[in-house]
């Protein structure tokens, strides 16, 4: 499995973004948040090659890092 970006800045006011996942045909993978203020908005699972969308929530505090594991990759999001 290979995703790409494996990361991203994502500006104080919170954005959304996207993350592809590239793989074998008939290969499985789920993607999962590991922050609360990350949501997978899309392609949450999938077989074979995809795409995950997410949400990264608004931030009125100090810089935060959080993170989603897609497909056993860890994508990482610095705000």
């Amino acid at each position: 499995y290979v995703i790409n970006p494996t990361s991203n800045s994502v500006a104080a006011g919170g954005g959304t973004g996207s993350v592809t996942v590239t793989t074998a045909t008939g290969c499985t993978w789920t993607a999962v948040s590991n922050d609360a203020f990350i949501t997978v908005t899309g392609g949450a699972s999938g077989s074979g090659n995809g795409t995950v969308n997410y949400s990264v929530a608004a931030n009125s505090g100090p810089a935060r890092t959080g993170t989603i594991t897609i497909a056993g990759q860890t994508f990482t999001a610095n705000q």
